[in-house]
């Protein structure tokens, strides 16, 4: 398992002021970058989620976090246990094949998002 950053996103501002919402099929983070500047983040399509405070955020595999940087969690164990999930209710079913596992730290909180693809967008007069 290694961190590999996102190329195209820009570094998080060390207090980003994240927003999470889910709009399904995807996921859309709000922050600011380390000038000040809002960005969105596109996570779709999503399988999984989920929020994790600093305190009780276990680095994978003891790999150091990346200050500010957005990456992905390569050969992820938590990818392969939802294929292995996956497999057990539906042994035909593909689509995880495609899934990545992108990691955010968000000052006291880590975001962890399973999906597909990520894309980042500029917020308009920020």
């Amino acid at each position: 398992m290694k961190f590999e950053p996102i190329q195209d996103v820009p570094r998080l501002h060390t207090t980003p002021l994240a927003t999470i919402r889910i709009e399904y099929p995807r996921v859309v983070i709000e922050a600011d970058d380390e000038h000040e500047r809002r960005f969105r983040l596109l996570f779709e399509p999503y399988q999984a989620l989920r929020v994790v405070t600093e305190d009780c955020f276990d680095t994978p595999g003891g790999l150091a976090i990346i200050p500010q940087t957005v990456v992905e969690v390569k050969d992820s164990r938590w990818v392969y246990e939802l294929q292995s999930i996956l497999a057990r209710g539906d042994h035909q079913a593909t689509f995880l094949t495609k899934a990545r596992h992108f990691l955010l730290p968000l000052q006291e909180d880590f975001l962890e998002i399973v999906a597909w693809n990520v894309r980042c967008e500029a917020i308009e007069n920020s």
